[in-house]
């Protein structure tokens, strides 16, 4: 059969290189693939050495032709670097995977046949999922068919008599796909445009396109950017704009699921660019470090090849940080983060080349990646408010009617992502599929997880936790805008709720200052912890609801107070021991104990503060939970109205007798309705 079976060989192990000069001008194809297996068997040290091996190689391809057989053949026999002593003649057996087919069960592979009557066995596959499992365990190694390099290309052309190209244009053919390589590595004449018009005419076409970004819902100001780069992106193309003015690099963060992946494919087919996806751990998977670092380069390259295009980086905290790194791995990651800022800076001709990384932890990232020149802009990309999830769902269910109760439903889903949202969206059309229609608003219900109801001790203490934010910030800073919601119904997700039982918003005044100083950190760490000293005054006692997690009040306070402590000097030494945004509540766990004093000091302090101030405006809390209570939401508006209300009827009223009174008796019991 044409492409499958066995292929039987017989060589000498040191082979003519005169025999692959003659095979390059009768057949240029069978020498470049012969190049890609010399590179990618080169890593295999006991074919260097002659002894008895067995390699599975993927090429990656849709079917392997006899020159793949033929281009393996000539790696082993006349591959004299593999075996630099001589030794006795030697039999390699080379065997072509059939693809699994539906009607036959899949056999183990006859390795033992293979392995007990031949020194070498080398096993070629389409993909590593046509590989069966017995045959993963006992070869000695599965390595990818890599393409052939620039020197590759350039070698063909010269022994050709072509006219040479340049490193670019080099690679571009390298990127090219093997019949559009071949056609032009023979061409008398071939420039980068020639190269870019071919990757563009044999590049697949998607069955299940990306949106494009004009038809993507969400994402709120990214989008804003993405459209305007998008349109940056034609005038470039007109001859309107000069690349040289296009943002160098990008960075999107934002919690997990909120699509930053799906905002890079959107632009990139809108802006009609190539999109080069990698990640850290696709370049490990490559090996050892020398393979990542080439895997690496070959991203980088494949980019160059088809500019204008972008290289996206999916999560891109995984490089690390250099001023972090401190075990036996220090110098591998070092090197790792030395080379992609070297591929990012683009001396090799990165004009065209955007770069879009992608994270959850910017904060993890190498502040060299995100200089001026390299990943210079920042975009958050945000959970989605109640508008654009309704956009979303929408967008996913292609519904006409019922618009406004889908518009309810999404305002109910706060604390969704848009994978939540979507995956939401596949199960309404799931139910829709098994009857035969199109997803309905019935069937979105129906998928819906089941409304959990607080009880009435739980919405009074976090109506008592809110208030306590409001009343400390209102205190603190008395121009503050401060509103504030509750939720009394959640809706889990899982084996939790994202959603959050209360939120307090402040809008500082324009005039606010521009520098933070020490009082003002305070007040911050003051008003975080404000609920919870509400809870302990009022209650009794406090909660988990002020911490647990990243982002919450416990979290952001902490944050603040180790910053002061070793980033902004302002603790009783002037020491600065590391940059600000590098701390983490994670990183105070590893201070030093008198640093680690000085931070539970500040804490401490303004925990107390704020149960002062809880005490001392006892009232004015009691008439915001209240209110709280009843009405969910209440506007910064109403937020001034009760607090005045409160200062005008009750200026001569005693704290004391109002802690002797009502809130006396509330202390883990409830909240006075009056």
């Amino acid at each position: 059969m044409a492409n499958s079976g066995d292929y039987l060989v017989e060589f000498r192990t040191k082979g003519s290189p005169q025999r692959l000069r003659d095979a390059v001008k009768k057949a240029p194809g069978l020498f470049l693939l012969n190049a890609s297996f010399r590179r990618a068997l080169r890593s295999q040290h006991r074919l260097r050495n002659g002894l008895t091996f067995m390699v599975v190689v993927i090429t990656g391809t849709e079917e392997i032709t006899q020159a793949h057989r033929k281009a393996a053949e000539l790696a082993l026999s006349g591959g004299i670097e593999f075996w630099p002593h001589p030794r006795r003649e030697s039999r390699a057996y080379i065997h072509v995977l059939d693809p699994p087919s539906r009607k036959k069960i899949r056999t183990p592979a006859p390795v033992v046949e293979w392995q007990g009557q031949h020194d070498f066995v080398l096993v070629l596959a389409r993909n590593r999922s046509n590989v069966p499992d017995d045959l993963k365990i006992i070869a000695d190694d599965v390595v990818d068919l890599a393409g052939p390099t620039t020197r590759h290309i350039k070698a063909v052309r010269r022994l050709l008599g072509r006219e040479p190209v340049d490193d670019v244009t080099a690679a571009a053919i390298a990127s090219l796909n093997f019949s559009a390589l071949v056609s032009a590595v023979c061409r008398p004449r071939v420039s980068l445009e020639i190269v870019q018009r071919l990757a563009a005419a044999s590049r697949p076409v998607a069955i299940d396109p990306v949106p494009r970004l004009e038809d993507l819902p969400g994402y709120g100001s990214a989008r804003e950017w993405a459209l305007t780069f998008v349109e940056d992106v034609d005038r470039c193309k007109r001859g309107e704009m000069d690349w040289s003015h296009m943002d160098r690099g990008v960075l999107l963060y934002g919690p997990p699921g909120t699509g930053k992946t799906l905002l890079a494919q959107a632009i990139a087919r809108s802006a009609g660019l190539p999109l080069i996806v990698a990640s850290v751990s696709g370049w490990q998977s490559y090996g050892h470090l020398g393979n990542l670092l080439e895997a690496m380069r070959r991203t980088f390259e494949m980019a160059q090849a088809q500019q204008p295009a972008i290289v996206f980086l999916d999560e891109i905290d995984a490089i690390g940080d250099r001023t972090r790194f401190a075990d036996n791995h220090a110098n591998y990651s070092r090197q790792v983060v030395n080379y992609l800022l070297e591929s990012i800076d683009g001396a090799g001709g990165r004009q065209q080349v955007i770069v879009i990384g992608a994270t959850n932890y910017p904060e993890a990232i190498d502040a060299a990646l995100l200089r001026s020149g390299r990943l210079e802009r920042h975009i958050p990309i945000m959970l989605p408010d109640k508008d654009e999830r309704f956009e979303i769902l929408r967008f996913h269910l292609c519904l006409k009617e019922g618009l406004e109760e889908l518009r309810e439903i999404a305002a109910d889903l706060e604390g969704w992502t848009g994978a939540d949202l979507e995956m939401l969206t596949r199960e309404a059309t799931r139910i829709g599929r098994r009857q035969n229609r199109p997803a309905e608003l019935d069937d979105v219900a129906k998928s819906l997880p089941p409304v959990q109801e607080l009880s009435e001790e739980s919405a009074r203490r976090i109506a008592v936790h809110e208030a306590g934010h409001v009343v400390v910030a209102h205190v603190l800073s008395p121009r503050s805008r401060i509103s504030v919601s509750m939720r009394r119904q959640f809706r889990w997700i899982g084996s939790e709720s994202r959603q959050r039982g209360g939120t307090a918003k402040y809008e500082a005044p324009d005039d606010d200052r521009a520098v933070d100083t020490r009082q003002h950190l305070e007040s911050f760490i003051c008003r975080a912890l404000a609920g919870a000293a509400a809870e302990e005054h009022f209650l009794g006692c406090r909660s988990n609801g002020f911490s647990g997690s990243k982002g919450s009040d416990l979290d952001e306070a902490t944050v603040v107070a180790t910053q002061m402590v070793v980033s902004y000097g302002m603790s009783k030494s002037l020491a600065f021991l590391t940059e600000s945004r590098h701390v983490t509540a994670e990183s105070t766990r590893r201070l030093p104990n008198s640093l680690r004093e000085e931070v539970d000091r500040i804490l401490e302090e303004q925990y107390s503060r704020a149960l002062s101030i809880v005490a001392e405006h006892a009232i004015s809390l009691d008439r915001l939970a209240t209110a709280l209570l009843e009405k969910g939401t209440l506007t910064a508006d109403d937020v001034d109205d009760l607090i005045a209300g409160h200062q005008i009827a009750g200026r001569n009223a005693s704290v004391v007798d109002v802690l002797a009174g009502d809130f006396g008796r509330c202390r883990g019991d409830r909240i006075p309705k009056g």
